[in-house]
This record gives structure tokens, sequence and C-alpha cells, in this order.
């Protein structure tokens, strides 16, 4: 056989070779399949972490004041003689108005979804209410008012989350500012006040006492958290003095006591 035509009997077998062997390991390959879509992992919302935010809302609530004594050092004008003379006890029931401030607060949330927490807040008001009566059928004529100008509480918390919604109950001090003044009137012959002789002092007191109360959360994101809540706070009672500038020696005296009723709603954001 001669070398030209040898040459091309090995090429062409070897070619014959390699394509049969191309064919079966093509046919061991696997079919293509397509990829699983990857899933992500979204951790459930905690509670949580430190958080401050602002608030308003209403208060409602009475302020009464008894043992109602008034000192008239002159006598003659307000009453027959100098002495102590004792009178009528004060309810101040509307005690209604605006309330405004902010909170900053820490939360911790345990395994099984019960949340604890502490919360401090400060309140602006504008609860406030004013009565005008007579001491006694013979005088003195008072016009009193009374004012929560401002509170505060320091409460602990304990709820339970239901993933972003958190329903809770809070309780702890609290302590407020209340405000007063008396004005104190002689009679005319008549038995009407005599405003000529109308004379007025004033008081300002730190009251304490305490607050319980209760509220929902919710958190509309894993930082912005919108809240509804409720609060009953008893400031106590206190010996108030009300000195008359217009009769030197001459005051009002009674035990004043204030107790409100809180809704408001406010948001938070939770670092």
């Amino acid at each position: 056989m001669n070398r030209p035509l040898l040459n091309r009997s090995l090429l062409l077998g070897a070619a014959c070779l390699l394509a049969s062997g191309t064919a079966g390991v093509a046919a061991d390959l696997p079919y293509p399949v397509k990829a699983q879509p990857v899933q992500v992992f979204v951790p459930a919302f905690s509670w949580t972490g430190l958080y401050l935010g602002g608030n308003a809302g209403y208060a409602w609530g009475e302020s009464k004041g008894s043992d109602v004594a008034f000192f008239d050092s002159t006598g003659g004008v307000y009453t027959p003689a100098p002495g102590l003379y004792f009178g009528n006890d004060v309810n101040f029931g509307n005690m209604d108005g605006w309330v405004a401030g902010g909170q900053i607060g820490y939360n911790y949330q345990f395994t099984n979804n019960v949340v604890v927490g502490i919360e401090a807040d400060f309140q602006w008001t504008g609860a406030e209410d004013s009565l005008a009566f007579y001491a006694t059928p013979g005088g003195p004529y008072y016009q009193t008012s009374a004012e929560l100008e401002w509170f505060g509480t320091v409460r602990a918390r304990l709820g339970y989350a239901f993933d972003r919604l958190l329903v809770y109950g809070t309780g702890g001090f609290a302590y407020g500012k209340v405000s007063g003044s008396t004005t104190v009137m002689g009679l005319t012959g008549g038995g009407a006040p005599d405003i000529t002789t109308a004379s007025t002092g004033s008081y300002d007191n730190v009251n304490t006492g305490w607050t319980v109360g209760g509220g929902v959360e919710y958190a509309i994101t894993d930082n912005w958290i919108l809240r509804g809540e409720y609060l009953y706070v008893d400031l106590g009672d206190t010996n108030v003095t009300s000195y008359l500038a217009g009769t030197p020696g001459s005051y009002v005296s009674a035990k004043a006591d204030l107790t409100s009723n809180i809704v408001r709603a406010a948001i938070s954001y939770k670092f």
C-alpha cells in the first residue's frame, strides 16, 4: 500500500474515533435544569432598643380643696372680727385641657415575646378650672382657680409583642406643678360681693404621686412606632396657702389634691 493512502486512512479512523467519543460524553451530560430561587431570611421585628419621641392628647380630672380656712388679719371688711374662719370645701370638677410633651425609654424583648421596659415623659398641659362661691352665708366671697401647669412620670412597662404590635401595661412615679389663685371679697349691705374690697393671693406647688395605665403600639417601620395610650395620674394631696396681697397677714389655706385622666397619641423613633 502506498504511503499517501495509508496516511489518509489513519486520519479518517482517528476522526471517526474522536466523533464517537464526543457523542458518548455528550450523552452522559445531565440536562440543564432551572435554578431554584434563593430564599432570603427576613428576621422578625424586635422591640429591643432605645426610643425617643413626642406625644399630644387630652386630660380631664378634678382637684379638691378640703379643710379650707381663711385667716382675717383685720376684721370688719371680710369677717366681723379678726380670726380664723372655716369655709366650704372646693371641688374643681372640670380640670380639662390639652397635653403635649415628649418621652424617652428603653425596651427589651425576650424570646417568648414578653417585652419589659422603662420610660420617662414630661408634659405641658392646659388643664384648669375656676369657681366662685360664698365661704359662708355671711361671707367672704371667693373667686378661685386651679391649674395643672405640667407633669412628668417615670414608669415601668410590661407587654407582649405580636410581631410589630405591642400591647402593654405601665405604672410608676408621677410629679407635677399645681398652681392656683384666690380672690377674697367682702359683702355689701345687700349681701352682694363688694369688688372694692377684692384682695388676691396665689400658690405654686410641685406635687408627687403615682400613675398607672396601658396602651398599644405598632411599628410601621423598623424605626418609627405609633402609640395610643391611657394614663391615670394621682398627684396626692398637699397643704397650700395663698397670702392675700391687699391685706397683709391675711391668707387662705386648704389641703388640695389632684387626679387626672390622660388619653394621648405618640410617635417614637427606635434607634
